[in-house]
Order: structure tokens, then C-alpha cells, then sequence
């Protein structure tokens, strides 16, 4: 399950095509971020792993769901979820071991046409773009 207290320290961003991904890997590598743990989520299979109630990770899952309902991250879950729907690919990197790197990142997913692109630090959400 994503977007949990257990992925923070990484950087999500929706991206529209393959390709646009393709690019952002390169660029990422170019950082020398090759070591960093880099997930991906894709229609369907995406959407569930993403479990935007958390009913297929249990009642531990349901709970943090019901809290983050009073915060914007039930509205960040809910929409990478219906871009997933519409075809769009939610990428992620592990910046947990480097946040300096969290700018450069950002840059990488914008140049590559990314779009809501945030940081999910230990305590704070951080817009990185629209």
C-alpha cells in the first residue's frame, strides 16, 4: 500500500506516457539516484496497490485511510487513483536516505512532463508542482 506512514521520504508524480517516464528514469540516473528504490503503478493493478480505502490491506490500512481523510492526503490518494484510471503511470523514488536530493528530483519529474508531483516527507506534504 502506498502513500503510508511506512512510504514516507519519497517523491510521487503522475506522468502520462511511457515515454515521459523513460525520460525521468534517465534523468534520475543521471543524478547518480541508480540505488534508489523507484516503484511504479499502472492501471488496475496500480490502482490496487494504491487502495484508496484500504480494504484489500486490512483494518490497520481502513484506519490510516479514515485519518487521512482529515488531512489533504486522502485527496492526494484519491486523485493519483483516478489518473491511474485514466492511463496515467504514478512513479515514485525513495529519497528517505537523501533529502537534499528532493529538488533535483522534482526537477527530474518536471522535465519530463510530470504533473502533481509532491514530497511526502516524515510530517509534511510538500507541493513540488501543480
Amino acid at each position: 500500500m502506498h502513500l503510508t506512514m511506512l512510504s514516507r521520504g519519497r517523491v510521487y508524480g503522475l506522468f502520462r506516457s511511457l515515454e515521459d517516464v523513460q525520460a525521468c528514469t534517465q534523468r534520475l540516473l543521471s543524478l547518480g539516484l541508480a540505488g534508489q528504490s523507484v516503484q511504479l503503478l499502472m492501471g488496475e493493478d496500480g490502482a490496487a496497490a494504491l487502495d484508496c480505502d484500504g480494504r484489500r490491506h486490512g483494518l490497520w490500512a481502513r484506519l490510516l485511510r479514515l485519518m487521512q481523510g482529515m488531512t489533504d492526503e486522502r485527496a492526494h490518494v484519491e486523485r493519483y487513483a483516478e489518473a491511474l484510471g485514466w492511463g496515467e503511470i504514478l512513479l515514485s523514488v525513495d529519497v528517505a536516505g537523501q533529502p537534499g536530493q528532493v529538488p533535483q528530483v522534482a526537477q527530474a519529474f518536471r522535465e519530463s512532463g510530470a504533473h502533481f508531483v509532491n514530497h511526502y516527507g516524515a510530517w509534511v506534504v510538500e507541493p513540488l508542482s501543480a
